[in-house]
């Protein structure tokens, strides 16, 4: 069996910002630095075999503290990254609705049938999540595994194990610096816990 701690990264300056990020790279705020020390020391006491994470700044240096804990380095796994938006991407919601007001209301009320300029769909990056996932899981089959990914990219991987609709997207919620945790076994992987924040309060 193995367990997995599915973390999102921490506050990045843009999600202060209500930017819309996707593949681009900022960096975590103060708050998001912070939120990053407060998992760190919530998994201090799991015994984690191994830290895996997003190439993304935001989720390796969320993922930092916590490998720091455990004396254990962190490793990036390019499938993790976040779902791409095109041409949303380095722009502000208020601006996303003043350029592409009827798309976004799409993207809101129909995710799975909407099409981003420029953007990946909802089932690419279901691909690419499941993909990383198989092959962490192959490699750690009794293990004890955190992987600090992203809010989308997360949604898309609990949909997968519920058996939900791509859909449903936005019927799960992904605080930032939230943990969720998943087993797998040799039937399909279970979810035990979701967007778990209490370590922040």
């Amino acid at each position: 069996m193995t367990r997995v701690y599915l973390i999102r990264h921490g506050e990045s300056t843009w999600n202060a910002e209500r930017r819309w990020q996707g593949a681009m790279d900022p960096p975590l705020s103060a708050a998001g630095r912070e939120q990053a020390d407060r998992l760190a020391a919530v998994l201090q006491a799991t015994p984690l075999d191994v830290v895996y994470c997003s190439p993304l700044q935001r989720a390796k240096d969320t993922a930092a503290p916590i490998a720091a804990a455990h004396a254990l380095s962190v490793e990036p796994v390019s499938d993790l990254r976040e779902i791409a938006f095109g041409e949303w991407e380095s722009l502000g919601d208020a601006e996303v609705q003043e350029r592409y007001g009827e798309l976004r209301q799409q993207w809101f009320q129909r995710p799975d049938q909407t099409q981003i300029p420029g953007a990946e769909s909802l089932a690419q990056g279901r691909e690419r999540a499941m993909a990383a996932m198989r092959g962490i899981v192959g490699r750690h089959p009794d293990g004890q595994v955190a992987v600090v990914a992203h809010g989308g990219m997360n949604k898309l991987i609990l949909l997968t194990l519920l058996g939900a609709p791509l859909a449903s997207f936005w019927r799960l919620s992904q605080s930032n610096a939230c943990i969720n945790i998943l087993e797998f076994g040799a039937a399909r992987g279970r979810i035990l816990a979701v967007n778990d924040t209490t370590h922040l309060k």
